[in-house]
Protein backbone atom coordinates (compact mmCIF):
# COMPACT_ATOMS: atom_id res chain seq x y z
CA UNK A 1 0.00 0.00 0.00
CA UNK A 2 1.31 3.39 -0.57
CA UNK A 3 1.20 6.38 1.45
CA UNK A 4 0.12 8.44 -1.41
CA UNK A 5 -3.50 9.03 -1.33
CA UNK A 6 -4.97 10.93 -4.90
CA UNK A 7 -6.85 13.86 -3.70
CA UNK A 8 -10.24 14.43 -4.57
CA UNK A 9 -11.29 16.95 -7.47
CA UNK A 10 -12.70 20.38 -6.12
CA UNK A 11 -16.89 20.81 -6.08
CA UNK A 12 -17.72 23.54 -9.19
CA UNK A 13 -17.82 26.91 -7.65
CA UNK A 14 -21.90 26.76 -8.55
CA UNK A 15 -23.28 23.55 -7.99
CA UNK A 16 -26.87 24.53 -8.45
CA UNK A 17 -27.97 24.40 -12.38
CA UNK A 18 -28.86 27.84 -13.85
CA UNK A 19 -32.09 29.68 -13.54
CA UNK A 20 -33.61 29.94 -16.84
CA UNK A 21 -34.97 33.24 -17.43
CA UNK A 22 -38.69 33.83 -18.77
CA UNK A 23 -39.11 33.65 -22.27
CA UNK A 24 -41.86 35.65 -22.95
CA UNK A 25 -42.33 39.51 -23.00
CA UNK A 26 -42.71 40.31 -19.47
CA UNK A 27 -46.10 42.23 -18.10
CA UNK A 28 -44.58 45.80 -18.76
CA UNK A 29 -43.68 44.98 -22.22
CA UNK A 30 -47.39 43.81 -22.73
CA UNK A 31 -48.52 46.59 -21.33
CA UNK A 32 -46.65 48.65 -23.96
CA UNK A 33 -47.78 46.66 -26.53
CA UNK A 34 -51.48 47.08 -25.45
CA UNK A 35 -51.28 50.70 -25.70
CA UNK A 36 -49.77 49.85 -29.18
CA UNK A 37 -52.46 48.41 -30.36
CA UNK A 38 -55.16 50.59 -28.79
CA UNK A 39 -53.94 53.53 -30.48
CA UNK A 40 -53.75 51.44 -33.99
CA UNK A 41 -57.60 50.53 -32.99
CA UNK A 42 -56.48 46.90 -33.07
CA UNK A 43 -57.81 46.45 -29.47
CA UNK A 44 -60.80 49.09 -27.44
CA UNK A 45 -60.32 49.61 -23.86
CA UNK A 46 -63.35 50.64 -22.12
CA UNK A 47 -64.76 50.80 -18.77
CA UNK A 48 -68.07 49.36 -17.46
CA UNK A 49 -70.41 52.18 -16.64
CA UNK A 50 -71.34 51.23 -13.66
CA UNK A 51 -67.96 51.14 -12.21
CA UNK A 52 -67.47 54.25 -13.57
CA UNK A 53 -69.65 55.92 -10.39
CA UNK A 54 -68.07 54.47 -7.65
CA UNK A 55 -65.75 56.25 -5.39
CA UNK A 56 -62.66 54.43 -5.16
CA UNK A 57 -62.35 53.86 -8.69
CA UNK A 58 -58.18 54.58 -9.82
CA UNK A 59 -58.14 57.53 -11.88
CA UNK A 60 -61.33 58.44 -11.23
CA UNK A 61 -61.69 62.25 -10.01
CA UNK A 62 -65.04 63.38 -8.48
CA UNK A 63 -63.97 66.76 -10.03
CA UNK A 64 -64.77 65.91 -13.33
CA UNK A 65 -68.67 64.99 -12.15
CA UNK A 66 -68.39 68.09 -9.85
CA UNK A 67 -68.32 70.72 -12.08
CA UNK A 68 -71.33 69.64 -13.80
CA UNK A 69 -73.14 69.34 -10.70
CA UNK A 70 -72.27 72.59 -9.13
CA UNK A 71 -72.77 74.68 -12.07
CA UNK A 72 -76.01 73.10 -12.61
CA UNK A 73 -77.24 73.95 -9.12
CA UNK A 74 -75.78 77.29 -9.37
CA UNK A 75 -77.94 77.67 -12.11
CA UNK A 76 -81.13 76.54 -10.55
CA UNK A 77 -80.77 78.39 -7.71
CA UNK A 78 -80.02 81.85 -9.74
CA UNK A 79 -83.41 80.94 -11.87
CA UNK A 80 -85.50 79.88 -8.49
CA UNK A 81 -84.26 83.46 -7.47
CA UNK A 82 -85.34 85.43 -10.26
CA UNK A 83 -87.93 83.68 -11.85
CA UNK A 84 -89.93 81.84 -9.11
CA UNK A 85 -90.40 78.70 -7.47
CA UNK A 86 -91.97 76.41 -11.00
CA UNK A 87 -89.13 78.02 -12.75
CA UNK A 88 -86.83 76.36 -10.62
CA UNK A 89 -88.46 72.85 -10.26
CA UNK A 90 -88.61 72.99 -14.26
CA UNK A 91 -85.08 74.11 -14.15
CA UNK A 92 -84.31 71.28 -11.71
CA UNK A 93 -85.72 68.58 -13.57
CA UNK A 94 -83.97 70.59 -17.06
CA UNK A 95 -80.42 70.20 -15.03
CA UNK A 96 -80.83 66.72 -14.44
CA UNK A 97 -81.36 65.58 -17.70
CA UNK A 98 -78.44 67.45 -18.99
CA UNK A 99 -76.08 66.12 -16.55
CA UNK A 100 -77.28 62.31 -16.72
CA UNK A 101 -76.86 62.93 -20.30
CA UNK A 102 -73.88 65.31 -21.58
CA UNK A 103 -72.68 65.34 -17.84
CA UNK A 104 -71.93 61.71 -17.45
CA UNK A 105 -70.26 61.40 -21.36
CA UNK A 106 -67.81 63.91 -20.47
CA UNK A 107 -66.73 62.43 -17.20
CA UNK A 108 -66.56 59.18 -19.20
CA UNK A 109 -64.44 60.81 -22.24
CA UNK A 110 -62.23 62.35 -19.37
CA UNK A 111 -61.61 58.87 -17.38
CA UNK A 112 -61.30 57.09 -20.84
CA UNK A 113 -58.25 60.26 -21.55
CA UNK A 114 -56.78 59.22 -18.23
CA UNK A 115 -56.79 55.33 -18.41
CA UNK A 116 -55.16 56.14 -21.69
CA UNK A 117 -52.89 58.61 -20.61
CA UNK A 118 -51.59 57.38 -16.72
CA UNK A 119 -53.40 53.97 -17.05
CA UNK A 120 -51.83 52.36 -20.15
CA UNK A 121 -48.54 54.29 -19.59
CA UNK A 122 -47.46 52.87 -16.05
CA UNK A 123 -47.98 49.66 -15.12
CA UNK A 124 -48.82 50.22 -11.17
CA UNK A 125 -52.08 51.73 -12.56
CA UNK A 126 -53.19 49.72 -14.94
CA UNK A 127 -52.53 47.00 -11.97
CA UNK A 128 -55.10 48.61 -10.06
CA UNK A 129 -57.36 49.16 -12.55
CA UNK A 130 -57.22 45.57 -13.31
CA UNK A 131 -57.64 44.48 -10.40
CA UNK A 132 -60.38 46.98 -9.23
CA UNK A 133 -62.50 45.27 -12.15
CA UNK A 134 -64.54 47.13 -14.54
CA UNK A 135 -62.00 47.48 -17.79
CA UNK A 136 -62.82 46.19 -21.22
CA UNK A 137 -60.28 44.83 -23.49
CA UNK A 138 -62.40 44.22 -26.89
CA UNK A 139 -60.79 43.00 -30.10
CA UNK A 140 -62.94 44.92 -32.68
CA UNK A 141 -62.49 42.22 -35.85
CA UNK A 142 -64.15 39.40 -33.50
CA UNK A 143 -66.05 40.80 -30.96
CA UNK A 144 -64.29 38.77 -28.60
CA UNK A 145 -63.70 40.17 -24.72
CA UNK A 146 -61.82 40.22 -21.73
CA UNK A 147 -63.02 41.78 -18.59
CA UNK A 148 -60.84 42.28 -15.54
CA UNK A 149 -60.41 40.89 -13.00
CA UNK A 150 -61.06 37.48 -13.98
CA UNK A 151 -59.33 38.11 -17.69
CA UNK A 152 -56.21 37.21 -18.46
CA UNK A 153 -55.23 40.46 -20.51
CA UNK A 154 -51.92 39.22 -20.98
CA UNK A 155 -53.28 36.33 -23.05
CA UNK A 156 -55.84 38.74 -24.67
CA UNK A 157 -52.85 40.99 -25.64
CA UNK A 158 -50.59 38.40 -27.09
CA UNK A 159 -54.04 37.07 -29.01
CA UNK A 160 -54.60 39.75 -30.69
CA UNK A 161 -50.95 40.65 -31.38
CA UNK A 162 -50.61 37.58 -33.36
CA UNK A 163 -53.52 37.55 -35.14
CA UNK A 164 -51.54 40.05 -37.35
Amino acid sequence: MSMFHPVPPAPPENPRPAVVPPTGPDERDLLVRLRALHEAGRIKVTVNRAKLSHMDFPLGLEADGNRWAYAIVLAIVAIWWFLGMYAGIASAIVGFLIYQTLGQRYVERRLLARIHDKGLGEIDNWRKLWRFGGVILTDPKTGETCLGPEGRWMGFVQAVDAKS
